[in-house]
């Protein structure tokens, strides 16, 4: 599976940095995915409550690409350290791989949506994005 991130952020937080590693992370996912067609696209963003962020996961059949775009309100980083926001971020990106994981139109099998889920959490306890347990 390829993997690719992006990031669109305002001037509050790291979220870019944060897409950067991500990216820079990945080769043990894709290698571990490598059987399982398509690509995932992470894109983080951060932006102004007043917008509304909502983020969504969704897999586009007509490109093979199961998109995951975190959108995280910029109020919701103020002050926080980047491992904070690792953590603030981790969590919900994992919830949104896994539901779109599960989509009805992507053409996985189950096992290959167990292997995308498990090695994507895998990558995000690898950079200290999930809490840790206890």
């Amino acid at each position: 599976m390829e993997f690719d991130t992006t990031s669109d952020t305002g001037w509050i937080g790291d979220v870019r940095q944060l897409a950067d590693e991500l990216s820079a992370s990945s080769a043990a996912f894709v290698q571990a995915t490598e059987s399982v067609s398509d690509a995932l696209f992470v894109a983080l963003r951060s932006m102004p409550r007043e917008l509304a962020p909502r983020s969504f996961a969704r897999f586009e059949r007509r490109d093979a690409v199961l998109i995951v775009d975190l959108r995280v309100a910029e109020e919701d980083l103020v002050g926080l350290t980047a491992d904070e926001q690792r953590r603030l971020l981790g969590p919900q990106l994992l919830a949104l791989v896994s539901r779109g994981a599960g989509s009805r139109t992507a053409t996985w099998s189950r096992e290959e949506r167990s292997r995308i889920v498990a090695e994507f959490e895998r990558m995000l306890s690898r950079l200290n994005w999930l809490p840790a347990d206890g």
